[in-house]
């Protein structure tokens, strides 16, 4: 008998399962990490990918704006940042400097929040600020690619001449991989950009996208972002299943990317030999609602059977997610049935809310699958308007799983105390 730790927020819960029945539990892998992170990040620092040093970059600079992201995104941004604004600080000690959150369409940080992404003395120092998708006088208008994509971002990215960011890459439902140029758009865009983007992603399955780094949804973000100059240097970061950094790369925000994502290939990829009848998925400490949480649902159709279960755990605390309780009143669908609605004008307007329901939707409807849901925020009413069917216990999940698909039923784990999916270059059939 097998008991594995399922992420459960900030707690986890333990799944009994017989040997017999547990084809794996898949975490990133296990690579070396670098001993010393200060000294890796100053090395990375002076020998950037595609642009000076980052100390030439620094010099005689007049506003600099910091992009980090929020809580739902794991980064030791404290134990990085400081390095950088000191270094900035160096180069333009007259330089005004703003930390900006990229929260897309996440809900603000409070002050305490704030202190445990840049870390205390950091946020009594500098100015930090939330980015609001909604607030229009906080955002500028730059050239988009096409008339039917109008691009709006943060007014601090125009005001400013040097612009960084600092962020992880792991894989992402929308645009292959996180980092780079993500956090631009959609992290510190307006909510018809954030909007369109994600929407853009709608017509292709989970499996065409994720893990793909050349996906078009990506390659058109990251054009805007070169052509309006908007992001000038990125730090990029490899975490391991304690959202720990164990490798980094710095410079262009494309080429310093695709090295990372290079890396969090060996971390991230992962093949399983015959699909499983069960996908078992935790949201840990970075999920507080199911809107972030739900990216855990995502990477199973890289390996469940057509037919097959997704058992979610997910303590959400928050609920469906405080920012978009929307969720409720349209439940996870497939792609053909949103469009329709999107067309129809009932979510024309918050395509955000309509690529969030098709996200979760293609999973259930590509591999035809059930969704059991373990937690204490969403109650088993809300769960059945999600099309969800909620457990109150990690015994009866497998109970069910056993009527389900039989005793011998193939069960996948995936603990997810990690934010990272885990995804295939070879997705089941």
């Amino acid at each position: 008998m097998a008991i594995v730790k399922m992420a459960y927020f900030h707690d986890s819960l333990e799944v009994e399962i017989p040997d017999r029945n547990l084809m794996d539990v898949l975490v990133p892998a296990d690579v070396p990490k670098s001993a010393d992170l200060i000294g890796c990040l100053g090395k990375n620092l002076e020998n950037p990918a595609g642009t000076p040093a980052f100390s030439a970059l620094c010099a005689g600079r007049r506003k600099v704006c910091v992009m980090v992201c929020d809580l739902t995104r794991p980064m030791e941004t404290d134990k990085i940042l400081p390095t950088m604004l000191d270094k900035i600080g160096a180069g333009s000690p007259n330089a005004e400097i703003v930390i900006l959150v990229a929260l897309g369409t996440h809900r603000p940080l409070s002050e305490g929040e704030i202190d445990r992404v840049v870390g205390r003395e950091i946020g009594k120092k500098y100015a930090v600020v939330n980015h609001d998708a909604r607030d229009e006088s906080r955002l500028a208008a730059v050239p988009g690619p096409r008339p039917d994509f109008p691009v709006q971002v943060n007014s601090l990215l125009v005001e400013s001449d040097f612009r960084l960011a600092l962020g992880a890459v792991k894989p992402h439902p929308v645009f292959g991989w996180s980092g780079g140029g993500k956090i631009v758009i959609p992290g510190v865009s307006g909510h018809e950009t954030i909007g369109i983007s994600h929407w853009n992603s709608c017509p292709f399955k989970g499996t065409e996208i994720m893990g793909r780094v050349d996906n078009p949804v990506r390659l058109e973000a990251e054009a805007i972002v070169a052509k309006n100059n908007l992001l000038d240097f990125v730090v990029n970061a490899v975490l391991d299943e304690n959202g720990e950094i164990h490798d980094l790369r710095c410079g262009d925000p494309i080429l310093a990317h695709r090295q990372c994502v290079d890396i969090a290939r060996r971390f991230y990829l992962r093949d399983i030999p015959q699909p499983a009848d069960a996908v078992l998925v935790g949201a840990g400490k970075w999920a507080p609602d199911l809107w972030v949480g739900s990216m855990s649902v995502y990477q199973s159709e890289f390996f469940v059977k057509k037919g097959g279960t997704i058992v979610l755990f997910g303590n959400f605390p928050e609920g469906v997610g405080r920012t978009h309780p929307e969720i409720l009143e349209w439940g996870y669908r497939p792609y053909r049935e949103v469009k329709k609605l999107v067309e129809g004008g009932a979510l024309a307007n918050d395509l955000t809310l309509a690529a969030h329901l098709v996200h979760l939707g293609r999973v259930l409807d590509a591999r035809e699958a059930k969704c059991l849901l373990l937690s204490e925020g969403i109650s088993p009413s809300d769960a059945g308007r999600l099309g969800f069917e909620r457990l109150d216990s990690p015994e009866r999940a497998m109970e069910r799983l056993y009527r389900l698909h039989g005793r011998d039923c193939r069960v996948l784990a995936i603990p997810g105390f990690n934010s990272t999916p885990i995804v295939s270059e070879h997705p089941v059939a």
